[in-house]
């Protein structure tokens, strides 16, 4: 992993947000993006994007990340071995809250981890069906689902049961000081972000010390949690100094997330179950952020750390 990188999630959430994140690779703005191989639209994105690699006629060819997917979509292992996660329809029926109790409570963590592992294996499987194994595997985690305990513990299950190469693992760690050192955008950020920034990093130590251990990844930053749908070329521009700063001064590397993805409402059927979630793919702020990354100002080639 390069000392920065720009990555964008959700590829093959839709058919919108995919088309999005395919023309922000066109224009060579994207150093990775994370592929989710469960939706509906898997099959036809996945292989339209090798079809393109192909043709040699990107400027860079991202990284690809499976993007673990257990809040939505339909189930890819078999119903019986994922039973507690999905509902009759076989679409997954979680919340992240009732993930991260899981992992704290004695007779629900073993089922949930064996299932969570299960659906580990099948995802990877449909990863590995488009994309092949000839690098090494990538994780990270829808709505950073990856950070919960039970989850994690399951993916390093997985990884070790079926032999995987593996040389990257996301860890939400998002630094804080850069936000509140920027006290003209202290009105700008939402207070539920506040708190999903402040969660991630208290999971953040335990979980990078068992990620190390089978990655051997240098530690690393993630920025795109607490201005999540916000990342727009104001505050990008203006935080991007410090933020350089403190990943030098840790000596981490620097992974800038973004939502580019944009989806129409047209196209949020039944495997779609939150109406949060759905609100925040249809939303302008995913609009802004495909702005964001597109825009040449924003110092695209970004200098090395």
């Amino acid at each position: 992993m390069k000392a920065m990188d720009i990555h964008a999630d959700d590829y093959a959430l839709s058919a919108g947000a995919s088309e999005d994140i395919l023309t922000c690779i066109r224009a060579g703005r994207l150093d990775s993006i994370s592929v989710l191989t469960n939706m509906s639209c898997y099959g036809t994105y996945a292989g339209l994007y090798v079809e393109e690699r192909k043709s040699g006629a990107w400027k860079k060819d991202p990284l690809l990340t499976v993007h673990l997917n257990f809040m939505e979509g339909r189930a890819l292992a078999a119903r019986g071995e994922v039973a507690g996660l999905v509902d009759g329809r076989g679409y997954f029926n979680l919340s992240w809250e009732k993930l991260f109790l899981w992992s704290f409570c004695p007779w629900k963590y073993a089922k949930a981890k064996k299932e969570l592992k299960a659906e580990i294996k099948a995802q990877t499987a449909g990863f590995l069906k488009y994309f092949g194994g000839e690098q090494p595997l990538r994780f990270d985690g829808h709505q950073h689902t990856q950070m919960i305990p039970v989850v994690y513990h399951a993916l390093l299950e997985a990884i070790r049961e079926e032999g995987y190469r593996v040389s990257y693992i996301r860890v939400t760690k998002e630094p804080i000081f850069p936000f509140a050192r920027e006290a003209s955008l202290w009105k700008t950020y939402r207070p539920v972000n506040w708190v999903k920034n402040l969660l991630l990093n208290l999971l953040s130590p335990a979980m990078e010390r068992c990620v190390r251990k089978v990655t051997g990844q240098k530690p690393m930053f993630l920025w795109g949690v607490l201005l999540s749908g916000n990342m727009d070329q104001k505050r990008v521009s203006k935080l991007l100094p410090a933020m350089k700063k403190q990943s030098m001064g840790r000596g981490r590397t620097l992974e800038i997330l973004f939502h580019p993805g944009y989806s129409k409402r047209e196209e949020m059927g039944e495997e779609f179950v939150s109406e949060d979630a759905k609100r925040f793919y249809c939303s302008e702020g995913r609009r802004r952020e495909f702005g964001t990354v597109m825009n040449a100002d924003i110092a695209f080639p970004l200098p090395k750390c």
